[in-house]
């Protein structure tokens, strides 16, 4: 009768350790997060498993037809097998089809370290050092963790977008992103016993920006220090080149009344040397204020790639040249690499960049 109690506890052991896949935080029931994917699609083209696909389509306010059959929203689509497929992409978890704004908006709710798993390879690249997708992986689990809390009565916490944080769901994770992650699981950084909003950018131009600087808001971890490693980014310094009309353009079209801009003249730095705020005269005498931030928004953010910049005019050309990429708050993606590279550890990569918060297992 033992022999026989043994043989079954035996087999439930090997069954076990043979037939679950271990994905990251998943084992521990973990925290979930809500993501917004998709925001204003009309039609959908959705897979709950690996054979046979539907279509979704809004019909109006709050309705949908599902394969034809008409639905109130929201509908909520859990997984028959590993992934759910909206469009194609696989993701984790179920999927929540809302009401958006002029069409339908995509919630993809799922575990906290899956999330930050599917985020590592679309923010930087998993070729990097382990201590920096390490850093990474903390950085983005607490940002997550800082919205979902301050956003806990939303549909979504996160976007997952540049709005956000680039989510690409399970298509963006590899086995390196997932090792750096399982290696950092519930491990986040607070401040005064509260979640820091760990904001990031691609470089910082050789120093970070303090966020009252760019933001209304004050985080006394969010000042400005020296960034040397940044130097080694690629288009670490840039050059951008406008026209005086295109120019014009792109300030009309972002709501600024003016005419054929003639000067732009920079009244305010930052302490780090950003351009906070400035100046610009058009021809016909009349002129406009404008913060370093609102400047880049109207031209475009790839185009000026940061605040940290100088300006000439040369005919009926402006010319910005500048350093770094980014609003330069918080972490510097390529100082953290080159840090990294040099021997610093994750959690002394932290220590740099979000002076006075603490490195806290949250779960």
């Amino acid at each position: 009768m033992k022999k026989r109690r043994w043989l079954l506890i035996l087999f439930i052991v090997v069954c076990i350790s043979g037939c679950l896949r271990i994905i990251p935080g998943e084992a521990r029931g973990g925290d979930k997060i809500r993501i917004l994917v998709l925001n204003g699609p009309t039609t959908l083209t959705i897979k709950s498993s690996d054979r046979g696909s539907f279509t979704i389509k809004r019909e109006g306010p709050d309705e949908i037809r599902l394969n034809g059959r008409l639905k109130e929203l929201p509908v909520r689509i859990y997984p028959k097998g590993e992934f759910v497929y909206i469009e194609g992409r696989p993701y984790r978890g179920s999927i929540e089809i809302a009401e958006g704004r002029g069409g339908l908006m995509v919630i993809n709710e799922l575990n906290l370290e899956a999330y930050v798993a599917g985020i590592i390879n679309n923010e930087i690249s998993s070729k990097w050092p382990a201590d920096v997708i390490k850093t990474q992986a903390v950085v983005a689990r607490t940002y997550a963790v800082f919205n979902r809390e301050r956003r806990a009565k939303n549909k979504y916490h996160v976007e997952g977008t540049v709005m956000g944080q680039v989510y690409g769901g399970a298509a963006s994770e590899d086995p390196v992103a997932k090792r750096a992650v399982m290696e950092t699981a519930g491990e986040i950084l607070t401040f005064g016993g509260e979640p820091a909003l760990t904001v990031y950018h691609s470089n910082a131009g050789g120093m970070t920006e303090a966020s009252i600087e760019v933001w209304a808001n004050d985080y006394p971890y969010l000042r400005s220090v020296k960034s040397p490693f940044d130097e080694e980014a690629p288009q670490y310094y840039w050059e951008l080149t406008i026209h005086a009309e295109a120019f014009a353009a792109y300030l009309r079209k972002a709501g600024h009344r003016i005419g054929s801009p003639i000067e732009v003249e920079i009244i305010e730095r930052t302490s780090a040397g950003r351009v906070k705020a400035a100046v610009i005269r058009d021809s016909e005498g009349g002129f406009i204020k404008i913060s370093g931030e609102d400047l880049r928004k109207a031209v475009g953010y790839s185009g000026l790639k940061s605040t940290l910049f100088e300006v000439s005019k040369t005919g009926e050309l402006f010319v910005f040249k500048g350093r770094g990429s980014g609003h330069g708050v918080g972490l510097s993606q390529w100082g953290a690499k080159g840090m990294a590279e040099d021997g610093y550890s994750y959690r002394e990569i932290l220590k740099h960049y979000y002076p006075g918060t603490d490195l806290v297992k949250a779960y």
